[in-house]
Formats: C-alpha cells, structure tokens, sequence
C-alpha cells in the first residue's frame, strides 16, 4: 500500500519499520534517602554534562548548527525559572521528580498558548531537553535504544533532535514520525546528517513489527509492505 506524508529531509531509503526500545535500569543505592533538592541539581548537572559531550562532538563532526541546538537544550536544562518551579513544588514536599514533571508541564502549558509554527517547534525542544533530566531524576541510564541488526526505518511518536542526532552511524537508514514539520531543529539535524525522514500523521496505524517500508522524500510517499501480515492470512 502506498501512503503520503510530507517530506522532514531528502533522500530514498527502504527497510525494515524499527520501534524505539528502553532498558530500565535499578535506582542507584541510598538515592531516595538524597535531599529532594540535591537530587533535582544532580539529575540537571549530569545531563548538561551530557550535553556538554554532544556539543563538542557535533562541533568536530558537524557544522555549528547542529552543535547550536544542543546548547540551546543545554540553556532548558538549566532555564533559573524551571529550576525555581521546580524547587518551590519541592518545597510544597513533592519530591524531585513530581516537582520536575508539574514544573515542565506549567511552563508547556504556557507555550502552547502561543500558536505558531516557531513555537511548536521549540515545546518539542523542551520535552526533549526535560525528559532527559526526568530519565537522570529516575536513574534510568539510557532512555533510548537505537540497535538494529538490519537497515531499519524508525518511526517516532515526534521528532526529538537527540534522537535523530543519535541515528547517525547506525543501522537505521532513515525515520517517519506521527508528528513534526520542516523547520523544527529536528529537520535540520536529519538533513544535515543526510537521513530521510518523513511524516505521517496515523503511521502507527499502518505499520507493525515486521513490516518493510520504502520512503520518497521526494515524491512524498511512503509505500509499506506487510510481509508478517500477509503471511499469517496465507496460513
């Protein structure tokens, strides 16, 4: 079946559909018996550190653009009015990552007021920003795994830049996400990367473990074929 969808980057790419996959790992020991708010600056300076990291490897191996949006994440990450929400929820004895969660969904909330396309963009770089501390605050220590024994196209609930950053040099050969557009820094990571990427608005709908998918960025169509379904209505 052939489907349409509108083109994030360029390019042709045909492989199998790839779904993110999480590897949880256990609390560190004596974590919760921490102060709430030493927690909170812990979680915020071991993921700018992270940061720090992908900025300096973008710089060497990309152009500044993309080492841009990481320190733009980097200024999220340590944003003093986040901070401060956050500690005044722990202050109302909410632990560190119940105050984190309420004060990124205060400030979300106030963005999505404003309706714009430059805007939307920047509430995806928020999440993106905060659920990396959230991931620190649970002491999960990957959030997400990218490994595929074979060229896969990923498909994403919405275009994160660290994950899109993070397919380059793997198996995956190109992405379609229920959400995103053009402009968000997203994009301009994944055509600087030379990655295909489309999206498609109910792509979860249409695909399943199994499938294979052949992506036109320059045509915008997407054409799946459900070889584990076909197959199962042969038995």
């Amino acid at each position: 079946m052939i489907y349409t969808g509108k083109a994030i980057s360029s390019g042709i790419a045909y492989g199998r559909i790839g779904f993110l996959g999480k590897l949880l790992m256990q609390p560190d020991d004596g974590l919760d018996k921490l102060d709430q708010l030493e927690i909170l600056h812990m979680a915020i300076k071991k993921v700018s550190d992270e940061i720090d990291k992908e900025i300096l490897e973008s710089k060497s191996s990309f152009t500044n653009r993309i080492s841009e949006i990481f320190e733009t994440h980097k200024y999220i990450v340590n944003d003093p009015i986040l901070i401060a929400k956050t500690e005044e929820h722990i202050k109302q004895n909410l632990t560190a990552k119940e105050a984190y969660e309420k004060a990124v969904k205060d400030i979300l909330s106030e963005f999505a007021k404003i309706e714009n396309e430059y805007m939307l963009g920047r509430i995806v770089d928020i999440i993106d920003a905060t659920d990396h501390v959230k991931v620190a605050l649970k002491s999960i220590i990957q959030e997400s795994i990218i490994d595929f024994d074979e060229p896969t196209i990923l498909v994403l609930k919405n275009l994160k830049p660290s994950i899109i950053y993070g397919i380059n040099n793997t198996k995956v050969i190109g992405f379609i996400s229920s959400k995103g557009f053009y402009h968000q820094h997203s994009g301009i990571i994944a055509r600087t990367i030379n990655i295909p990427g489309m999206v498609c608005e109910n792509i979860f709908e249409l695909v399943d473990e199994g499938d294979y998918v052949k992506i036109n960025c320059e045509d915008e169509t997407i054409e799946i074929d459900n070889i584990n379904r076909r197959q199962l209505n042969e038995l």
